[in-house]
């Protein structure tokens, strides 16, 4: 008899040999856990690198990346623990021959431990080789769509390296640990037949559907009733949990049932691709759920994260705009606004001295006052409750002050006003103004002074403007207002030139501003919409990462799917073949039966997708995107891709798993 020593010499060989010859089930892994950790050792290098502490604008990016990173930990455990168990289910079989053989298991653990260190080393080497080719391209790809300066020097951190080979190290760990637990406890007839072992049938069928459809149905709900306010997250996260909870349950419990329904129409069940789709689904039933369930959930993702990312960039010039009236905008209170003209001539005079020229020149006059909304009523605010959710602003303009500010003309009787709401449609035909009645002749849908958002519940202004002065100071009465000193002036404007001529005439005109009475506010919005850019850049990347990570998630659970279902129908097949099956009936079972598997997922992949973009909406609002046309464009467009990509994912797919039910004796 060989020798103990002589065992644990060859165990690495054997190790060594184990790999190749299960190439097909050891290299997608080993390629998906290289993606994984290059870009884990990515989003590390760029966290460790100091330059990123001191780039001007980096604030935000930093913290996108931070919690990016922190998710795609997150994501990467369970990930690679969930492919791990395919490679362990498909080797079951082998290591039960080899304790036939007379392999103690613990030399079938150390074999294994060596699997896996070799797996460690590749895996690693691979990811720290791409990740020094790639690191700094992808880093600057951060700083060009994060709009900060490029010539830049990117270091690599050593720690960086430590910390990813030590990330990988739990990871493997965690998995080795795991396989030597299930080879333990199992003899070896166990392990040979454990790969083809059916499923017991779930109990309370009937229930588990019930609860599967009122979970996805509450999910839907919060998506599409939630509006954007505070709570908009809180109902985000929780709708992703109920919807990814009912998309299980109805996988189990819901797919189960419509197999035992099928099983039951004699006509359908008996016809040969029929049979077989029907009675292998129903053998592996739990385990077909949940690499289903998933599929559909990383589906969802990459649609979602894809269009997420699209719009954002297809549409960033205005999201960040659209935050501000104007790039330079000058408020003044009071009397001020009786020296408009005076203020106009200044700023024109330091413009033309410094070689500026003001486009898009934007200047009204309103009264501003806090009130209470009720229904079509405005109530006198004292200054209790919650500012941001319970007030409401009011800005109250005259007939022809409005004209002024729009360059139209219109019509008004003493009891008639026109209103325009920042947010969600005034809709009434009449307004309150405690106990003054006015007549709603025309609500306004567009408005220079805010920029419409239906859905939104911050920030909500109301413009009413009235016929004359007169009207609007019966308005501030009611209020206990001082019109005068709630007068505000707004003049605004966007400055072309060179940059160090813009800084010098800001520079004067800020000067200019503290010294006139009534000024109450002078802003300079360039540093703060390169930080939004800087921000919504940041977000692009997360974006873009991650839906490439969720993609890669999805196509190798397909793959590992069909190559584990392929190995345990292969018997099945040759049994059919040798009771007449030919293999025209063979192939058009297996289209059969693969079209149902991953058919399913995408259509539930779609319905999620629909569902949820109203929320998407919502969630996209609260950066100041409103733009719902372009929004569904490019859900239209990104499902019709995704759906290409995944169609010939399956056909590939299923050319593997046809490949191997035709590896028969």
């Amino acid at each position: 008899m060989m020798s103990n020593k002589r065992y644990i010499s060859l165990l690495p060989r054997m190790a060594v040999s184990n790999i190749r010859k299960n190439a097909s089930t050891y290299l997608p892994y080993i390629g998906v856990s290289i993606f994984a950790m290059f870009t884990y050792f990515v989003f590390d290098l760029i966290l460790k690198n100091d330059i990123m502490y001191h780039l001007p604008k980096g604030a935000y990016t930093l913290i996108l990346v931070t919690i990016g990173f922190v998710l795609l930990g997150l994501i990467m455990v369970p990930f690679l623990y969930y492919t791990n168990s395919f490679l362990i289910k498909r080797r079951k079989k082998e290591l039960g021959l080899y304790s036939i053989l007379g392999l103690e298991k613990k030399h079938i653990g150390i074999m294994m431990f060596w699997e896996s260190l070799i797996i460690y080393f590749c895996v690693m080497a691979g990811a720290i080789i791409l990740g020094l080719v790639f690191s700094k391209l992808i880093f600057l790809l951060l700083l060009n769509l994060a709009k900060m300066q490029v010539n830049v020097t990117f270091t690599v951190s050593p720690a960086a390296v430590t910390e990813s080979l030590l990330f990988y190290a739990f990871i493997t760990a965690l998995n080795l640990t795991v396989n030597l637990i299930q080879v333990g406890k199992a003899n070896p007839l166990e392990l040979m037949g454990d790969s083809r072992k059916g499923e017991k049938e779930p109990r309370h069928i009937l229930p588990l559907s019930i609860l599967g459809t009122c979970t996805l149905a509450a999910g839907y709900h919060i998506a599409i009733s939630s509006r954007l306010d505070s709570t908009v997250f809180t109902d985000f996260f929780l709708a992703v949990f109920l919807v990814i909870a009912g998309t299980y349950f109805l996988f189990t419990s819901g797919s189960i049932a419509v197999l035992r329904f099928l099983k039951k129409r004699k006509k359908f069940y008996y016809r040969p691709e029929h049979f077989v789709t029907v009675s292998g689904m129903l053998y592996r039933m739990k385990k077909n759920a949940a690499s289903l369930s998933n599929i559909c959930v990383f589906s969802t993702m990459v649609i979602i994260t894809a269009v997420c990312t699209v719009v954002v960039y297809l549409d960033m010039d205005t999201i960040v705009s659209s935050n501000f009236r104007r790039v330079f905008e000058i408020t003044c209170f009071g009397n001020a606004a009786t020296d408009a003209p005076a203020l106009l001539q200044d700023v024109a005079a330091l413009a033309e001295e410094n070689h500026v020229t003001l486009e898009d020149e934007f200047l009204f006059d309103s009264i501003e006052v806090s009130t209470l909304k009720d229904g079509n009523s405005f109530l006198f605010w004292d200054g209790s409750g919650n500012m941001y959710t319970d007030m409401e602003f009011l800005l109250l303009m005259t007939r022809d002050e409005y004209e002024l500010m729009s360059g139209t003309s219109v019509s008004l009787a003493p009891d008639e006003v026109l209103i325009y709401s920042s947010g969600p449609d005034f809709a009434e035909d009449t307004i309150l103004f405690q106990t003054l009645e006015y007549r709603v002749k025309e609500e306004l849908y567009e408005c220079g002074i805010s920029r419409k958002t239906p859905n939104s519940a911050f920030d909500s202004s109301y413009v009413v403007v009235f016929s004359d002065a007169e009207e609007a100071e019966k308005v501030c009465q009611v209020f206990q207002a001082d019109s005068t000193k709630s007068h505000t002036y707004f003049y605004g404007f966007n400055p072309q030139g060179d940059d160090e001529d813009i800084d010098a005439f800001s520079a004067q005109l800020s000067q200019r501003m503290n010294t006139m009475p009534g000024f109450a506010g002078y802003s300079d919005h360039r540093a703060t919409m390169a930080d939004q850019q800087s921000m919504y850049g940041g977000l692009l990347f997360i974006g873009i990462f991650f839906g490439i990570i969720f993609l890669i998630c999805l196509l190798i659970i397909m793959y590992y799917k069909q190559l584990t279902e392929g190995f345990e129908d292969q018997k099945n097949f040759e049994v059919m073949q040798q009771v007449g099956m030919s293999d025209v009936e063979i192939k058009r079972t297996i289209r059969t039966q693969i079209s149902m598997v991953f058919g399913l997922p995408l259509a539930g992949a779609f319905l999620h997708t629909a569902v949820g973009m109203r929320m998407v909406y919502m969630l996209l609002g609260a950066i100041g995107f409103f733009e719902s046309a372009l929004l569904i464009g490019c859900t239209l467009a990104g499902c019709l891709v995704f759906a290409l990509i995944y169609s010939f994912s399956y056909k590939r797919t299923s050319m593997a798993y046809y490949r191997i039910v035709r590896q028969m004796n």
